[in-house]
């Protein structure tokens, strides 16, 4: 194998898709519908808490996945048994339409063109599913930014997140070598698969998490407030430009 170049990686959502903010008000709605009143506070200590839970994924993917963390969140906000499976079930049932109906972050297509018109190889190692995937990139328009040989998906690999097997594997069908490679993702499981897999990890806050709980839970390379950010780290450090402030 020749490694030729360097290469950006990238989580799906809450990387390049604000999905994240869609789903927060999905379950704020729906726990305030059964009398629960939701602080951001709560919201993120809960979140802080299934974080343990969820360093190393359940073996449950796609919709059973789905289905498990509306029902873990249900449960910490105390609802019962019987109330938990209607709010996991409502939740879920709209869960597609909010994922479909989540806009592309500001930044995002700017970023993508700064790197791809700089010469970075760009793919996405993410758990949606492939068909989520390759749908999310043509309905933004912004699937011709990226090596098709880099897209990976929960689909393409036995080993979810955060084992680095699919950013290995798109690293590699990209021909980057890991140390020349940058992967960029907004939850711990995205850093811990980055770092197993030797690249420069960068975290965002632009998901659920901030710097805090970033620093708790794996150790990325840097941490940043938005892609925007990120990506002028990047060619300052690549592009010989100097970071703007």
């Amino acid at each position: 194998m020749t490694f030729d170049g360097m290469g950006v990686f990238f989580d799906l959502d809450g990387t390049l898709i604000d999905s994240m903010r869609s789903f927060y008000a999905l379950v704020v709605h729906n726990l305030e519908q059964r009398n629960i009143e939701v602080s951001e506070e709560s919201l993120k200590q809960v979140g802080s808490e299934l974080l343990k839970d969820y360093q190393t994924p359940p073996s449950g993917q796609g919709i059973k996945l789905v289905f498990n963390l509306f029902w873990k969140i249900g449960r910490k906000f105390g609802l019962s048994r019987l109330k938990a499976i209607g709010f996991t079930y409502e939740c879920a049932s709209k869960a597609r339409r909010v994922y479909h109906s989540a806009p592309l972050f500001p930044d995002t297509i700017k970023s993508l063109t700064l790197l791809h018109d700089a010469g970075f190889q760009l793919g996405i190692y993410t758990m949606a599913s492939r068909k989520q995937l390759k749908e999310s990139l043509r309905k933004h328009n912004i699937i011709q930014f990226f090596n098709p040989k880099g897209l990976i998906s929960r689909d393409d690999v036995k080993r979810a997140k955060p084992d680095p097997e699919g950013l290995l594997l798109a690293l590699e069908n990209c021909s980057i070598h890991p140390s020349k490679g940058y992967f960029i993702g907004d939850m711990p499981i995205d850093i811990i698969a980055g770092n197993n897999a030797g690249t420069t990890t960068i975290g965002l806050t632009t998901g659920l998490l901030n710097k805090t709980t970033f620093q708790q839970y794996c150790q990325p390379t840097i941490i940043f407030d938005s892609l925007d950010h990120a990506i002028g780290w990047i060619m300052s450090k690549n592009m010989n430009i100097p970071l703007s402030s």
